[in-house]
């Protein structure tokens, strides 16, 4: 049965594992010449404990106010390091922004290596993740991955000593949020009557034409009436325009199959109207309509969206995973209470209805006024 795409949440570690080399000699970090951190032979792993974490956050939270002063900076490069003018030209790169917010630093690994003591010498490689404010009023984020070696006993002995991973970074600035403005008067609106009560949605044309002349054709040819919402799963969404209520059969006014049309400015918030597909452009005459009313915090620490779009996921809930691989078509503006209605039947494992499913009656486009 074709379903939409739900991905569970896993994180892979986007940057290089270190390599276990041939052992280093038995020498201190003080007394070497240059130093390749990443090459070290690792003895033991450890797991951060609070001190560590804010040891870290108290470290970059010094590096951002420091960026511009190259004096300052230089303190904190560890000295042999191979990578330390690396490291550098990395920093200066911080310098293009006229203010930085630090959003997250976590270690995402603690150890030691050999020739070293393990209890006052670390090596960490941490995610640092921020937002970059240009001149130019835009908002950057950016995720890097930076490796420090703690050379000493003190806790301010944190040294940089190179940029495991470089992001190259996303705009982040608020956009218009368009789609969950009212309708104008005399804009063409969706009224979907079903045995739930009416749903009434605006369009978006200028942003998915092929999906909304797709969608509105298939409907003012009826092949929409009488149709079940064939997979409704509550706390999700609801999901119909399978003919024959099996989810299997693909069709569209054009043929066959037909692209994606994915763009920066529409969101799967709670309300919106949404293509069903089963992979990258593979649209063809489903849909579904957003009912969750909430949103997961760990998909939105996992999607560089625009600040504003993140707030508002926040505020009326949505599936912000399906964002880039399902094209957003249209919103609902009146009538969530019958989706909610839909969402809320019994279901079986396959999230189909038991008995009775729900059904679209009929499909009208009028004027709002």
């Amino acid at each position: 049965m074709k379903k939409l795409i739900c991905l569970t949440a896993a994180f892979s570690l986007a940057v290089p594992q270190l390599a276990v080399f041939h052992a280093l000699p038995a020498v201190s970090a003080a007394a070497a010449e240059v130093h390749d951190y990443a090459k070290e032979t690792q003895v033991n792993q450890f797991r951060p404990h609070s001190g560590d974490r804010a040891e870290i956050e108290a470290f970059f939270a010094g590096l951002i106010t420091k960026r511009t002063n190259a004096s300052e900076i230089d303190k904190l490069l560890a000295p042999d390091s191979t990578d330390k003018e690396e490291m550098k030209a990395y920093l200066t790169g911080w310098g293009q922004f006229k203010d930085m917010k630090m959003v997250e630093t976590k270690i995402e690994k603690l150890y030691t290596a050999s020739g070293y003591d393990a209890y006052s010498k670390f090596r960490a490689i941490v995610k640092v993740k921020y937002l970059g404010y240009t001149h130019e009023n835009k908002v950057i984020e950016k995720t890097d991955y930076i490796g420090l070696a703690k050379l000493g006993k003190d806790t301010t002995d944190w040294k940089l000593w190179g940029v495991v991973w470089d992001d190259s970074g996303i705009d982040v600035s608020d956009v218009e949020l368009f789609q969950l403005e009212k309708p104008s008067k005399g804009e063409e609106i969706c009224v979907m009557t079903t045995e739930a009560g009416v749903i009434k949605m605006r369009l978006f044309p200028d942003k998915a034409p092929k999906t909304v002349k797709n969608f509105k054709e298939l409907a003012l040819q009826g092949h929409y009436n009488n149709v079940a919402f064939h997979r409704v799963i509550n706390d999700f969404m609801i999901q119909g325009g399978a003919l024959d209520g099996s989810g299997e059969e693909d069709f569209s006014i054009y043929g066959g199959f037909f692209e994606d049309e994915f763009n920066r400015d529409l969101f799967n918030f709670r309300g919106a109207l949404a293509m069903g597909n089963a992979g990258p452009n593979t649209n063809g005459n489903q849909f579904y309509i957003v009912q969750s009313p909430k949103v997961d915090q760990e998909y939105l620490d996992l999607s560089a969206l625009p600040l504003n779009a993140e707030a508002k996921y926040k505020e009326i809930g949505g599936r912000a995973y399906l964002d880039n691989r399902h094209t957003v078509f249209g919103q609902v503006f009146e009538g969530m209470e019958a989706v909610d209605k839909i969402a809320a039947q019994k279901t079986d494992e396959n999230a189909k209805p038991l008995q009775n499913a729900i059904k679209i009656l009929k499909i009208e486009f009028v004027k709002y006024e």
